[in-house]
């Protein structure tokens, strides 16, 4: 017997009441009900909700920034370096960046707990499909062309 995609069930599931209740025995209500947003959509949900919690006076700079599996670890600069870290009033990270212009060391990693669960709340998308909207907003906001932003997982 074939199988129904959610992107296919989603397309059918308004089409009938009998279609309605057999797509509801496969699938949860939240699931055929979830509307993927717009690039536009998305960008909005962050310029409203993410990019407001920003207290640009906690920001940090940092000499030198590395990943190992459980988080990031950072050495704090006392003068602007091209590693940045964006926090919020209530001095917890939310982004930490670095522009560096000859592209070796750039990177764009965000909290987990402060960023993505507030905007997965909104649309539950899948991680391949978060990482593209928020390959476009680091793009737009940060001015990193290129960068594939991961979420890190410290709280």
């Amino acid at each position: 017997m074939a199988e129904i995609t959610l992107k296919e069930a989603k397309e059918f599931y308004n089409s009938s009441n009998e279609v309605k209740a057999f797509l509801l025995t496969k699938f949860t209500k939240d699931e055929l009900e979830a509307k993927t947003p717009t690039q536009e959509e998305f960008n909005k949900f962050f310029e409203d909700n993410i990019y407001t919690l920003i207290d640009y006076s906690k920001t940090k700079f940092f000499k030198n920034v590395f990943l190992d599996g459980i988080g990031y670890y950072s050495v704090v600069s006392k003068i602007p370096t091209s590693t940045i870290e964006l926090r919020n009033s209530k001095d917890k990270w939310l982004f930490n960046y670095n522009y560096d212009h000859d592209q070796k060391n750039q990177h764009f990693y965000y909290s987990y707990n402060r960023v993505y669960n507030i905007i997965n709340e909104q649309f539950s998308l899948k991680d391949i499909e978060f990482e593209k909207y928020m390959k476009i907003i680091v793009e737009k906001y940060f001015n990193l062309p290129n960068i594939l932003p991961k979420f890190i997982i410290i709280l």
